[in-house]
């Protein structure tokens, strides 16, 4: 399957400009769902090197999977595409 982290609220809806996301808790399966299948599989490649799925942000239509390991931020975009030292920055 997939890991993901589910601890602090950190996960946020779709939309964060209509919703606060530290008073929205997501499941799993909601952030997994938003994601096509080639971000899925990025996803679990991630996860073998110890990447937790955190968030899940929509840009533009489409959706932006943000994964954690530690202090490292890594992203997946629409096309499966790994970025492992992306220029965002993200609470703690």
């Amino acid at each position: 399957m997939f890991n993901t982290q589910t601890q602090n609220n950190d996960l946020v809806a779709e939309n964060a400009l209509l919703t606060d996301n530290r008073q929205q808790s997501y499941n799993a399966d909601f952030m997994w769902d938003k994601l096509n299948l080639s971000q899925q599989y990025a996803v679990c490649t991630l996860g073998q090197f110890g990447y937790l799925l955190t968030y899940v942000r929509s840009v533009d239509d489409t959706f932006l999977a943000i994964l954690k390991q530690n202090d490292k931020v890594a992203t997946i975009n629409v096309a499966g595409t790994i970025n492992i030292k992306p220029a965002i920055s993200c609470r703690q």
